[in-house]
């Protein structure tokens, strides 16, 4: 792989700048001429105009994504929005490994016009007004670039916070210094994150409101979601723990999940489990239903998505009380899809 030459603290963030929605009569020849020289197959779905760029959003093998250009016609890079299962393993690993306390606010495949292609990830701590970081990963998943802050620092405040009782000055008897090794090694990383309170549109509340108010038990408890979606969490008047996710740019009613009891546990899934921790001691901590809203299209195919199942196993941690826990998806006929790198927000504990 070539040296990746261009920052994309100093390429991408030209995203950010005024768009405006042009029509395609509107795009310089050159630029028309550009994409197509780039490009084999593709479908543009709408034009934009950013100082100094055209910008191109389109759909190029059944992938949504975006192409930039110059004033003059010449391709800068493309950005494909990619899901956090479909990123390399390592690339995953390396994140949950040393980022506990962040989550993924987005990721992209950035394909430059000198032949780079790479993957950009931005995390963000969880709180509120924190500031974005990011890191650059080859397309095997290593990283090459970061201005996140430094992992052992990252793992030790970590720590700390959720040990306040932790005996981390300890002074030994025999040197008089700190017990520096018990500081700086980080404890297991165990669900138990602080819930932050969060209140959703007055347009959502009130669909929310219109749609399951005479249904409810307990709750709703909202949640803000990867910062996109705006989700409630409730008990139902049969006593039913159900989540219903809305999208936060539009208020747009994405999905339902239906957290079901053990006796309907899908059995294709439960077969799947018995074999991937064979020899294991494990319990499924939840088996929700996901369930999109009849209005809901995909973005690829517009057709409406199948039901999914979102499932949480958990495993004790040998020498402590601490469970670890691991979370996966199935589609609607319980076949494994993927495994999920993080929990999926900060009320998705057990």
């Amino acid at each position: 792989m070539k040296k990746i030459v261009l920052l994309a603290l100093m390429v991408l963030p030209l995203v950010a700048g005024a768009q405006t929605k042009i029509k395609e009569t509107a795009v310089p020849r050159s630029v028309l001429l550009a994409l197509e020289k780039t490009y084999d197959s593709y479908k543009v779905r709408t034009w934009y105009q950013a100082p100094g760029q055209y910008i191109a959003e389109l759909v190029i093998d059944g992938q949504n994504g975006r192409s930039y250009f110059t004033a003059g016609g010449d391709w800068q890079y493309s950005t494909f929005p990619v899901k956090v299962e479909e990123c390399p393993t390592m690339m995953n690993t390396y994140f949950v490994n040393n980022y506990p306390g962040y989550r993924i606010k987005n990721i992209e495949y950035v394909e430059e016009m000198n032949g780079d292609n790479y993957y950009r990830m931005v995390i963000i701590k969880k709180g509120i007004a924190e500031n974005d970081c990011e890191m650059i990963f080859d397309t095997r998943g290593k990283l090459m670039k970061s201005n996140a802050p430094d992992p052992e620092a990252v793992k030790r405040d970590y720590y700390t916070h959720n040990n306040p009782d932790a005996d981390d000055k300890k002074v030994s008897e025999k040197t008089g210094t700190e017990n520096s090794r018990r500081r700086e090694r980080p404890a297991p990383q165990i669900d138990e994150p602080q819930v932050e309170a969060f209140t959703p549109s007055s347009e959502i509340a009130s669909q929310f409101d219109k749609a399951f108010g005479k249904r409810i038990k307990a709750g709703p408890e909202w949640v803000l979601r990867n910062g996109e979606q705006a989700v409630a969490y409730f008990t139902n008047s049969q006593k039913v723990e159900m989540e219903a996710v809305y999208r936060v740019s539009d208020n747009f009613y994405v999905m339902t999940g239906k957290t079901l009891p053990t006796d309907r546990y899908n059995n294709s899934v439960k077969k799947y489990l018995a074999e991937k921790f064979s020899g294991e001691r494990y319990r499924i901590e939840k088996m929700v239903q996901y369930e999109y809203s009849s209005k809901y299209r995909d973005p690829v195919d517009n057709k409406k998505p199948k039901p999914f199942y979102y499932v949480v196993v958990s495993q004790k941690i040998r020498g402590t009380r601490d469970r670890k826990f691991t979370r996966l998806e199935f589609n609607s006929s319980g076949q494994f899809m993927h495994q999920i790198a993080q929990p999926l927000d900060e009320r998705d504990v057990q």
